[in-house]
């Protein structure tokens, strides 16, 4: 079978295009042809060496995909030709989706209905996020009006829709005019360049002084000084990612200066739902139905073929692309 494989750390252009022995599935496993593979910012560091939990090498990247089993081997829940979705956390190791086919105990794929895109059954997982960030990540504010750092990629779009889906009022950031016409097309109420004028002052604007009641924040570095400043009385700050590094300032005292506001702030991680019992089926469950009912519709912009998956690094690393990249084996 084609895969994409690693041998060690590098730029995009460590990503080679191998041939490796079509995997057999054995008692109490399925063998799954994947159909598309959702590329995102995990599987960047990964390549590039800066995710914290490093597999070992050589290393087949990919984390989220759709496909359809091949051989159910028996299977009494699925069979053959059954339309699957599935991440590494599911199947129980981390990476291996950037190939044609894989192997994975018969409990471990989340059967889809027949009726189901299997293109947009890919971007599943970035809506089990943006759920989980949802429910658990600002589990005790109010949500009725929401901003969402950087939200014309994978998550924030995901974030947008669910939140819209809520009611809530969404005012979404992003690095260009254009990346804030396609939020504006995708639904949010407001779209701000944080690349022109003042961001603070803006969003207070928006929201007649009040602020936000919650802010997605996967940047990290010192936005969280201004972040601050945006939030509603009681808001809440989630930070669920670090790509601008730790925050160099002292955070509690830049809270301290906000104390009219009584801000609060959230680590999030995906790891933690790990120790909340039935919370990731229970997310997994929610996507599907949305996915399957048509209430929601992934932000798909482009679709490369598997060999081209240095490419779809450049992309996501260039935060230039916009929605959900796929690898199409």
């Amino acid at each position: 079978m084609k895969a994409i494989q690693i041998t060690q750390p590098g730029p995009p252009s460590v990503l080679e295009f191998v041939t490796l022995p079509t995997p057999k599935p054995g008692p109490g496993e399925v063998l799954v042809r994947i159909h598309a593979v959702g590329v995102a910012l995990p599987d960047a560091l990964v390549r590039s060496g800066k995710f914290p939990w490093m597999p070992t090498m050589p290393h087949v990247p990919g984390n989220e995909a759709s496909g359809r089993v091949v051989d159910a081997n028996g299977s009494k829940r699925l069979r053959d030709g059954q339309p699957v979705f599935f991440t590494t956390w599911d199947v129980g190791h981390a990476g291996g989706l950037y190939a044609e086919y894989i192997v994975m105990k018969e409990g471990a794929p989340w059967p889809l209905p027949d009726h189901v895109d299997l293109d947009q059954a890919a971007s599943l997982f970035n809506y089990v996020v943006a759920w989980l960030l949802m429910r658990y990540g600002a589990r005790g504010a109010d949500t009725g009006s929401v901003l969402i750092h950087g939200a014309s990629g994978g998550v924030g779009t995901s974030l947008l829709e669910l939140a819209k889906l809520e009611g809530t009022t969404v005012i979404g950031t992003a690095s260009s005019d254009e990346k804030c016409r396609f939020l504006i097309e995708r639904g949010a109420h407001h779209a701000l360049n944080y690349r022109t004028g003042n961001l603070v002052d803006r969003v207070l604007e928006s929201t007649s002084g009040r602020g936000v009641d919650v802010i997605y924040n996967h940047i990290a570095g010192d936005s969280f000084k201004d972040d601050l400043k945006m939030l509603a009385p009681l808001g809440l700050l989630v930070s669920y990612g670090l790509l601008g590094g730790l925050p160099k300032e002292d955070v509690f005292s830049a809270m301290r200066a906000n104390l009219d506001r009584s801000p609060s702030i959230r680590a999030f991680a995906t790891h933690t739902i790990d120790k909340v019992p039935g919370a990731r089926q229970e997310a997994m469950a929610a996507a599907i139905e949305l996915l399957s009912s048509g209430k929601i519709s992934p932000a798909i912009t482009l679709r490369l073929p598997l060999e081209e998956a240095a490419r779809s690094h450049e992309l996501i690393e260039s935060r230039e692309s916009l929605g959900k990249i796929l690898l199409k084996p």
